[in-house]
């Protein structure tokens, strides 16, 4: 049987809307595009939980070491207990986050249709909970069906973490159609792993020389569409 998954953060809502709110406090002296703004801080973010999940840094370390990076980059350093202020702020915000237009009646499709949906996400289990939380997501995924790294014991792209999703849904890697936003973590550890794995590059992050199966999309609409066909072409097979 099919089963979809879902990556969480910038997939099933949009991670830069409680950043910007609260970046909104700060005078900058470096002059830079959201887009290209909020691409420094996903850069430092990466960065850093990678060093987190080696086992380099504490959370709270890594949460620092991410907001200090970012800020220097913007001609606004800041000292640990700033960062660590950002940080708790930022957390406040995200309790506030909402599913980005369009997923809720993608979910409700899929639901109605009897296809099981699971989210697969990187992070510590505890903060991504309650962004799962916050975002309603029970109402389509239930306990069985949530994947969270720190859980798993391995961050995507690591073999590991994706082998231990396709053994706890009991499930072929040709039953899995994954979606995610992150080439590196997502798309390539998905294809490595025989997953049907689909590109939502809605940051129009360059696409030059990566190896990407599936068509990429760029909005939730397309990535509706997207999923449709997949499943269109699977009865067809």
């Amino acid at each position: 049987m099919l089963t979809i998954l879902f990556d969480l953060d910038d997939t099933l809502y949009d991670t830069a809307s409680p950043f910007f709110r609260v970046l909104a406090n700060y005078r900058l002296e470096n002059s830079h595009s959201e887009e290209a703004t909020f691409a420094l801080f996903r850069k430092h973010c990466d960065a850093a939980f990678d060093l987190f999940s080696n086992g380099d840094l504490t959370l709270a370390e890594s949460h620092i070491m991410r907001t200090q990076h970012t800020f220097a980059d913007l001609g606004l350093p800041l000292t640990a207990e700033e960062a660590m202020h950002f940080q708790e702020t930022y957390q406040k915000r995200q309790a506030e986050i909402t599913l980005s237009p369009g997923i809720e009646q993608l979910l409700n499709e899929l639901k109605s249709r009897h296809i099981p949906i699971a989210v697969f996400t990187n992070g510590p289990e505890k903060h991504q909970m309650k962004k799962f939380n916050a975002l309603g997501l029970e109402r389509w995924v239930p306990p069985a069906r949530i994947f969270i790294s720190e859980t798993i014991g391995f961050p995507k792209p690591h073999a590991e973490a994706f082998t231990h999703v396709q053994k706890a849904l009991k499930a072929n890697p040709d039953e899995l159609l994954f979606i995610g936003d992150t080439y590196e973590t997502d798309i390539i550890g998905g294809q490595t792993a025989g997953w049907t794995s689909l590109w939502f590059n809605h940051r129009r992050k360059p696409e030059d020389e990566k190896v990407v199966l599936e068509p990429i999309f760029y909005s939730v609409a397309e990535m509706h569409q997207a999923i449709h066909d997949n499943i269109s072409k699977r009865k067809e097979m």
